[in-house]
């Protein structure tokens, strides 16, 4: 008896893999082979072309019969639909067009996984681009976008945080959703934004110290920077869409008014805290006592930080240093430690505690390569003390941090072109007050390029002539 049971789970289990091997055979080949072989040639071979309205036959027949064939099939086909769009002189096939667009997106999720955010997120902003002329289309489109967005995060891409925010600009616009809602996503779309450009700037910067890059680092090299102006673009138009809503005043009377009924939302506090900080309105009350609510109930690293610069601006310095080493410590993202790393060194040089100061710069800067604010701080921290280095001698020796300032401003600027501006104005400042062409030639350096500084700093600077 034993024997015929054992017997039969063998056939049983021998019949279920047959039947599998079965369907992994018709997925990938259709009920012809040859037939869905002759199919993939000639599509593949129009596609190459640009011909899409011929490749449409072949490629249909294989995503309805043989979905799993290649890749390709998801890859080509919405270029394959939207150009059959973009050309249709028969306006009855544009909804089927449409639906058979999105089905791409969705069987590509069912067959190839691995990227479903980023498939998600394309699907949300076709449907957009198709269906925006509907409230019932928007709607639709906002809440695939929204799905794409909270499980992408910081890496969703540049079109969805796009779109998003346009389909949530329009549905205000009819409204299905209040102005409030428009903020708040503002201050989610806004962090992941700032997120993403200071990692893509990272990795250009990164990519652009290497002598030789391969075909495959060229091509990420050229993307990056493509994502990056892109940001660029979505971030000028969210500021400009959002700015009447979104003056310091407006953003205070409206938390202030919900603070009470929201003071146990720990995602709409995060959200009020990051804007606020964002618009630089951490002057108010209003802030003071979100960051403290939040702290107490989510005492995170970034929540930490905000309290970070609560004490800042009540010029309590001493427990601005412990929160800022707090989320240091707590935080495992290196871009935000590199922030956090930042903001400490901004406290210690509040405080006067110039090592301190420029440690923690660096450590920033480490954290964080290709990025210059850091390089500005140490700038600043020599220029600020370059008197009292010299202080009790030689006009020459009062002003020779001057030299070691500007050289960290041009460091600054070389590896961080966006703050050529800064660099440039504090440059044409402490140009000004360098060592004169005579003390030089007093102290015997006009034919030297090199000075050692010996202060509460070390630096061998070169020696810049007026």
């Amino acid at each position: 008896m034993r024997f015929k049971r054992i017997l039969l789970s063998t056939i049983m289990l021998f019949s279920f893999q047959i039947i599998a091997q079965e369907e992994a055979e018709r997925l990938k080949y259709g009920l012809d082979k040859e037939l869905c072989e002759q199919n993939l040639s000639i599509y593949i071979e129009f596609y190459k072309q640009k011909n899409y309205k011929d490749a449409y036959k072949p490629w249909s027949y294989l995503f309805n019969n043989a979905p799993k064939r290649t890749k390709n099939i998801y890859l080509h086909g919405p270029k394959i639909i939207k150009d059959l769009i973009k050309n249709l002189d028969d306006q009855s096939r544009l909804t089927p067009l449409i639906d058979s667009l999105i089905m791409v997106y969705d069987q590509r999720n069912v067959y190839y996984k691995g990227k479903e955010a980023y498939v998600i997120g394309m699907k949300g902003a076709d449907m957009y681009k198709y269906k925006k002329t509907t409230t019932e289309g928007l709607q639709a489109s906002y809440e695939e976008l929204r799905k794409a967005f909270e499980m992408a995060g910081n890496e969703s891409t540049a079109s969805v945080l796009n779109y998003y925010f346009m389909a949530t600009t329009k549905l205000v616009q009819a409204k299905v959703l209040q102005v409030e809602d428009l903020i708040a996503l503002f201050s989610d779309l806004s962090g992941v934004i700032s997120y993403k450009e200071a990692k893509l700037s990272q990795d250009i910067y990164n990519a652009e110290q290497i002598e030789e890059l391969s075909v495959k680092e060229q091509k990420l090299l050229k993307k990056n920077k493509k994502e990056l102006k892109t940001l660029g673009d979505v971030k000028t138009n969210l500021e400009k869409t959002l700015a009447p809503h979104a003056t310091c005043e407006k953003l205070i009377e409206l938390y202030a008014k919900n603070f009470e009924q929201n003071k146990d939302d720990v995602g709409w506090m995060k959200r009020a805290a990051k804007l606020l900080n964002k618009k630089e309105c951490t002057d108010s009350d209003i802030f003071f006592s979100i960051s403290e609510a939040l702290y107490n109930i989510d005492p995170s690293s970034s929540a930490a930080a905000n309290m970070g610069i609560r004490s800042l601006k009540r010029k309590d310095f001493e427990k601005a240093e412990v929160f800022y080493i707090y989320a240091l410590e707590n935080e495992p993202d290196e871009i935000n430690k590199a922030q956090y790393a930042f903001r400490l060194a901004q406290t210690y040089g509040a405080m006067n505690k110039n090592n301190s100061a420029k440690t923690y710069a660096l450590k920033a800067a480490a954290f964080r390569s290709g990025w210059g604010e850091p390089y500005l701080l140490i700038g600043d921290l020599y220029a600020k003390t370059s008197r009292q280095c010299g202080e009790l001698k030689t006009e020459f020796l009062k002003r020779v941090g001057y030299w070691a300032a500007i050289d960290k401003y041009e460091y600054a600027k070389r590896i961080d072109p966006q703050l050529s501006t800064k660099s440039n104005e504090r440059i044409e400042k402490y140009t000004k007050q360098m060592p004169s062409k005579t003390d030089i030639f007093t102290e015997g350096l006009i034919d030297e390029a090199t000075y050692k500084i010996d202060c509460w700093y070390s630096e061998t600077v070169k020696i810049r002539v007026p």
